[in-house]
């Protein structure tokens, strides 16, 4: 089989939900050059959180519809990427953690949508 490098694959499309893969993984995304007028939307969930599974269906629409042109959404699942999860100091799932410029400019904890929606309205 074939093996591609990482290096050489593109940037998200910025109209699709996007899972990372690992830490270095995300933070290529977060210090895309390409990136850098985007708002990032950092879902850090779980498989067996029933509160995030309830949020995809509309993070994926807002991906595909609304936002599909100004949002980059990315998805990190803690229970596999430990590492992001300490570092943006996790406590409830789950939390979106909103990044521009590469920084975190906003985060909204738990599973309330409107609030994510507002808060995605103010940066984007």
């Amino acid at each position: 089989g074939f093996s591609f490098s990482c290096r050489h694959r593109p940037p998200p499309p910025a109209n699709r939900l996007y899972e990372v893969n690992g830490d270095a993984e995300f933070h290529r995304i977060v210090s895309d050059a390409q990136n850098a007028n985007m708002l990032i939307v950092n879902d850090l969930h779980a498989t067996w959180c029933r509160p995030c599974l309830q949020c995809a269906p509309t993070l994926n629409s807002w991906a595909l519809n609304d936002y599909k042109t100004s949002v980059i959404f990315v998805k990190i699942d803690v229970d596999q990427h430990g590492e992001l999860s300490n570092q943006f100091s996790i406590g409830v799932l789950p939390t979106f953690v909103l990044f521009k410029h590469g920084k975190e400019i906003s985060r909204v904890t738990g599973a309330d949508l409107g609030e994510l929606r507002r808060t995605i309205e103010k940066f984007k």
